[in-house]
């Protein structure tokens, strides 16, 4: 009888520690019916999925001009609160809950629904990341998405760029979404403030998806009171995710695609670890480039304890409490990058003084040429200097002879 209520007692015992990892993983890893980041040619291929949305987030001037048939057109600026360069902060803030159900359920959106999030991935490099940013852009309404309840979120890769690349067809027509009302549930556990963070010093992986140079305090962003980043932290930039199609001059980028999943697992390996269950925190400047990689890491490789930071550098570096590090070359740096835009503003200013040199020189040519077009047509309307001799030899001998000739005459006579 022993035997037996110790037979049970250990059953529970393991079940006890058993189930609570399996109940936090089915609450961490969503049921997925739609690749993460899906392809043109996936897209084209279920065009006529029933339950598919493909919404575009570019402006209403771009999706008017063409849009993938049956897009509909929701602006990115729509999903977020505190626009970039607004007086209010932090910026690109996850939006209220009513306003962001009524958002969801005004373009038709459930939570059974198939979204494909599609977006410009195009623009210049220099001196603004354009194409950069706005990729990033695509992540942060998708991950608003899987915040407000919905499974099935995914990406074009490329964007609406890349579809036009491989000369799949668009159309200019509006479409226009039956709005119904969105009964979601938000998964607030995915957003965590400066508070959580700096209790998790320490303890979670930290990641910064800034550029290296401003991970490192070489650079301060305008957006950010201070250079450094969050103590532990472990940088990994977002755009080391992507492969750039750069334009001919390489100043500037035709699409942007992800790079293969084996190379993002590989490289998240390295930096990251390979602890799918570990807490990681990931932030960046304002919540753009971390959107991208908390989608890389939760929707892609399948880490289940992924967290973002929304408030991101902006935030923290502003609460002069919280704690910074940088590299101490950093400063150092910062004085020769002074030093060099001291003399490329020098440079600029003699630049410029060639300039008007080169202009007066120029006017003063335009005055020559003008003197020798002028020169050239009165020579050209005038005898040759040989022939004006030969003229003049002519009548000189002609009057000689005739001097003689009268002589002669007068002399006979």
């Amino acid at each position: 009888m022993l035997k037996k209520e110790a037979i049970i007692l250990g059953i529970v015992l393991v079940s006890a520690m058993i189930l609570p990892l399996i109940i936090e993983d089915v609450y961490s890893t969503p049921t997925r019916s739609i690749p993460p980041i899906v392809s043109t040619e996936w897209l084209y291929n279920n065009l006529s999925l029933s339950n598919l949305v493909i919404l575009d987030i570019r402006s209403a001037e771009l999706y008017n001009a063409g849009h993938i048939p049956g897009a509909i057109n929701v602006p990115d600026v729509m999903w977020y609160v505190n626009p970039p360069f607004s007086d209010t902060f932090p910026w690109m803030e996850m939006p209220p809950e009513d306003y962001l159900k009524e958002l969801i359920g005004n373009a038709s959106i459930t939570p059974d629904s198939w979204v494909v999030v599609v977006g410009s991935t195009s623009g210049p490099l220099v001196p603004i990341p354009v194409a950069l940013y706005s990729t990033g852009g695509i992540t942060r309404v998708a991950m608003t998405l899987l915040y407000a309840g919905i499974e099935n979120v995914a990406i074009l890769d490329g964007g609406y760029e890349k579809w036009v690349e491989d000369e799949y067809s668009v159309e200019t027509t509006p479409n226009i979404p039956t709005p119904t009302t969105y009964t979601g549930t938000l998964n607030t556990e995915m957003i965590v403030s400066k508070e959580y963070v700096a209790s998790k010093i320490g303890e979670a992986i930290i990641v910064d998806a800034r550029d290296l140079e401003v991970y490192l305090g070489f650079i301060q962003e305008p957006w950010c009171a201070r250079v450094g980043h969050i103590p532990t932290a472990r940088s990994f930039p977002t755009p080391w995710l992507w492969d750039l199609n750069l334009n001919a001059t390489g100043t500037g980028v035709n699409y942007t695609t992800y790079k293969s999943e084996d190379v993002l697992s590989d490289l998240t390996a390295l930096i990251v670890g390979t602890n799918k269950s570990a807490e990681i925190i990931v932030h960046c400047g304002v919540g753009g480039y971390a959107s991208t990689m908390y989608f890389v890491l939760s929707e892609v490789l399948n880490y289940t304890n992924v967290k973002m930071y929304d408030g991101s550098a902006q935030e923290w570096t502003s609460d002069f409490e919280l704690p910074v590090v940088y590299e101490y070359l950093g400063s150092e740096y910062m004085d020769l990058q002074g030093n060099y835009t001291g003399l490329q503003d020098d440079y600029n200013n003699l630049q410029d003084s060639y300039n008007e040199l080169q202009d007066d020189y120029n006017e003063l040519q335009d005055d020559y040429n003008e003197l020798q077009d002028k020169y050239d047509e009165l020579a050209a309307s005038t005898l040759p200097a040989y022939l004006v001799w030969i003229l003049a030899a002519t009548t000189v001998i002609f009057l000689l002879v005739s001097v003689y000739l009268a002589a002669k005459l007068r002399a006979k006579s």
